[in-house]
């Protein structure tokens, strides 16, 4: 339900596509076509560091409403962990990850 909320407002930016990646196909016997990783979401976007910054912020947003949530941000293999809890050394290290990739 939260990464659902969270893909909801993701789609309203200026993103190409936001998906759930399939994990492979649903085991015999199930009603499911395949297995989603629920709590991943697969965000295609043009590389603009307009866009990175809006989804950063609006991931953030998300994490606000409870501390003990965390995001995990990657691109071609850097990554980037984002907590509910903002800090000046969090604000500096989300700087310099959007501008690696912008």
């Amino acid at each position: 339900r939260l990464t659902s909320k969270l893909r909801k407002e993701l789609i309203q930016l200026d993103v190409d596509s936001v998906a759930r990646p399939s994990e492979g196909e649903a085991p015999a016997g199930t009603r499911g076509l395949e297995i989603l990783a629920i709590s991943t979401l697969l965000i295609e976007l043009t590389r603009s560091s307009e866009v990175l910054k809006n989804l950063v912020d609006s991931v953030r947003r998300w994490l606000s409403s409870e501390q003990e949530r965390s995001a995990k941000l990657q691109i071609a293999g850097d990554s980037l962990e984002v907590t509910g809890i903002s800090s000046s050394e969090q604000e500096r290290l989300i700087a310099a990850w959007i501008d690696r990739h912008s």
